[in-house]
């Protein structure tokens, strides 16, 4: 540009720089939520992406067109909705009509796909990734300040969409709100999201009283950008509660419904000695290699008979006490497991889950075993006993780091799997078994309270095995 031209085009954009050869990013103040737009000079054209806001469509396709020397015939909208109400931060739908309206005015046609562009739909919106330059234009998904609006998202979704943005190992991010940078502004962005996740899931887990929930919320500030402004706010804390506990929990809109061809799971994880973070990092590569849909809950209250029709595996990784000394699981809840797995369908008990429940009940009499205990947290050997079985098919000893559990069992009625031995053998336990209750199928596996335990390659194929075998994939 010549001087007078960039000199024009600070005082109309602010904020606006090339990031890459022929990509432009530019931001808007905080009337805006600091929003952004950009474009890309193509072959023939400028391709505009979103809106600019604060600035009218003449100004704004003057800067630009100076910039690259090619006129903007092409707008991509990452927002959701049929207009991309979302795209640069809309916050006021008025003024993006009429934005969009003189767009269109002059002749720039409202596109989803381009040269050298991916346009990458996901549920509440896109993200366009620029391929030669990786730059990527994160729209409603990235944020890299405020977050304002996260009360209004599917923070799962959000997550797992963040995590899929990240595999196209972008060099330069464009986030909808907030500033650009790297791909750190990804990453950053998605393990907020995740520690908030985190943090509330405990907390419900532990059933605390709901009014203590703000003040137990702490977000570490490496995953924060414009400290303190980007703390999370009382109502997306509040928000994120509301979608890890009943009603919302455990499928928070997404229920599998008649005729679905999925496998769909129930996985009740998380207490106070197991934060539920870790269980599920450690149980979902299990589901994703396996096929099956997991829906994870935090919440005793989603266990229901009529939560369990909608699935046809249950997974459990926690105890049965709530802190300090109240057994929670229901004789309703009991009979909904019986009566689930001894009518076809399929129970993955996991740990600690024979631990603390009700003493010569269904549910345990139904596991087959009960807790007693265990020892050290220590290194130990587990071993298979049968290794003809398809739980145990390619699995060799191995050795842990974990809590060498010591329950009792069935003989008469299980079949025994795997044992564990100490270090001085002073102590050898069951470490697994399988049956057959009914017309359905339960395994039970002992270990996986360390992250060391439950990531171990070998119980990994461990828990894929027992979740093919007690699905009759075998």
């Amino acid at each position: 540009m010549t001087p007078w031209i960039a000199l024009a085009a600070a005082l109309a954009l602010p904020h606006h720089e090339e990031i890459a050869p022929g990509v432009h990013a530019a931001g808007f103040s905080a009337k805006y939520r600091d929003s952004n737009s950009g474009w890309i000079a193509m072959k023939n054209d400028t391709l505009l992406i979103d809106l600019p806001r604060g600035i009218s469509a003449a100004e704004y396709l003057t800067v630009v067109e100076k910039s690259t020397g090619k006129p903007a015939r092409r707008l991509i909208l990452t927002g959701a909705g049929a207009n991309g109400e979302a795209g640069g931060g809309a916050a006021d739908a008025s003024v993006h009509q009429t934005l969009l309206a003189a767009f269109k005015a002059r002749g720039i046609e409202t596109i989803t796909a381009a040269e050298g562009v991916r346009y990458l739909p996901f549920p509440g919106g896109a993200a366009v990734f620029h391929t030669q330059t990786k730059t990527l234009f994160g729209g409603p998904f990235v944020v890299h300040g405020p977050r304002k609006g996260l009360a209004k998202t599917d923070t799962a979704s959000l997550a797992a969409t963040l995590r899929k943005l990240e595999e196209l190992s972008p060099a330069h991010v464009v986030p909808g709100f907030g500033t650009w940078g790297g791909p750190r502004v990804l990453t950053r962005h998605r393990k907020f999201v995740e520690e908030l996740r985190r943090q509330v899931a405990y907390f419900v887990c532990q059933d605390k009283p709901h009014d203590s929930l703000q003040k137990e919320i702490a977000m570490p500030a490496e995953y924060q950008a414009w400290m303190p402004y980007d703390n999370p706010q009382p109502d997306e804390i509040e928000h994120v509660y509301r979608e890890l506990t009943v009603p919302a929990a455990p499928f928070n809109g997404r229920a599998p419904v008649p005729g679905d061809r999925k496998t769909h799971a129930l996985v009740l994880i998380g207490d106070l000695p197991h934060e539920p973070g870790h269980l599920e990092e450690g149980l979902r590569p299990v589901f994703e290699a396996t096929g099956v849909e997991a829906h994870f809950t935090v919440d005793i209250r989603a266990l229901s008979a009529e939560n369990l029709a909608k699935v046809q595996l249950l997974v459990i990784l926690r105890d049965g006490l709530m802190r300090p000394n109240t057994t929670w699981m229901t004789p309703a809840q009991e009979r909904a497991i019986v009566d689930f797995v001894e009518g076809g369908k399929a129970f993955l008990n996991l740990h600690n889950s024979m631990g603390l429940y009700p003493a010569g009940g269904p549910y345990l009499n139904l596991v087959g075993g009960r807790y007693i205990g265990h020892g050290p947290l220590e290194r130990f050997r587990v071993e298979v006993v049968d290794p003809n079985h398809p739980i145990t098919r390619g699995v060799a000893d191995f050795f842990a780091a974990d809590e060498q559990h010591t329950p009792p069992y069935d003989e008469k009625k299980v079949h025994l799997l795997l044992r564990n031995r100490s270090d001085e053998g002073k102590s050898v336990a069951a470490a697994g078994w399988a049956y057959e209750p009914g017309k359905g199928r339960l395994c039970h596996l002992a270990n996986g309270h360390t992250r060391d335990a439950l990531h171990h390659p070998m119980n990994q194929l461990l828990m894929r095995n027992a979740v093919n075998w007690c699905l009759r994939r075998e």
